[in-house]
């Protein structure tokens, strides 16, 4: 009983998954409690952590899996992927008893980076807003100029159109720049994930902190 009640919740905390993910989740870790011979619930949360620590885990994992095949096909995996596995390796190290020493000194230094990657995108994506402002309202100051003095709606007008050029290249340059730097986050974070669960296993893990 207490093991089918904690494989129901470990499923329920797997929604994101396909159901064939899923299953092959709780299957994997069934046959673990099985074969350990796991029995009270206590026995299984000392071993495997609660149902929502142990989701949070196998969701990284194929969240890294799944990036990893992206950079297999497409050389670089995509921002949207990134994210979403930085975000589920950060609630996987937060979720790990494993957060003293150097460990918990890392997971800060990546939340810190990832603060400061948002501090960046906002300061970023308000210079653009006031870029796209000043480059409007010099072109119609240009267009409205037009119509009384030729000259200076010409200049007012060039100077729009500079800006819309600049733009151009300046957006395509900072997603850019943007998108490298979360590849690197999302690099060290799996890095940190690997190297915080090698030393969780040495402490006294087991195997069922390999990869499904």
């Amino acid at each position: 009983m207490n093991r089918e009640k904690y494989l129901a919740e470990l499923e329920e905390y797997l929604q994101p998954l396909t159901p064939e993910e899923r299953a092959d989740a709780i299957m994997f870790y069934s046959e673990f409690i099985d074969d350990a011979g796991l029995e009270t619930r206590s026995q299984i949360e000392e071993r495997l952590g609660t149902p929502r620590q142990l989701s949070r885990k196998v969701l990284a994992d194929y969240s890294i899996k799944t990036t990893d095949e992206e950079v297999k096909y497409q050389r670089t995996a995509t921002p949207q992927s990134n994210v979403k596995m930085i975000w589920l390796i950060l609630l996987a190290l937060l979720a790990s008893p494993f957060l003293l020493g150097f460990g918990g000194i890392m997971i800060a230094v990546l939340i810190g980076i990832l603060v400061l990657l948002a501090g960046l995108v906002f300061g970023a994506g308000v210079l653009l807003c006031a870029g796209v402002v000043v480059m409007g309202l010099l072109i119609y100051i240009g267009v409205a100029m037009l119509f009384s003095s030729w000259a200076v709606g010409l200049f007012y007008l060039g100077l729009g159109l500079l800006a819309l050029g600049g733009l151009l290249v300046v957006i395509p340059l900072v997603y850019w720049l943007i998108r490298l730097i979360l590849q690197g986050i999302a690099n060290f974070s799996k890095y940190l994930y690997d190297n915080l669960s090698k030393k969780r296993k040495e402490k006294g893990g087991s195997d069922h902190e390999e990869d499904i």
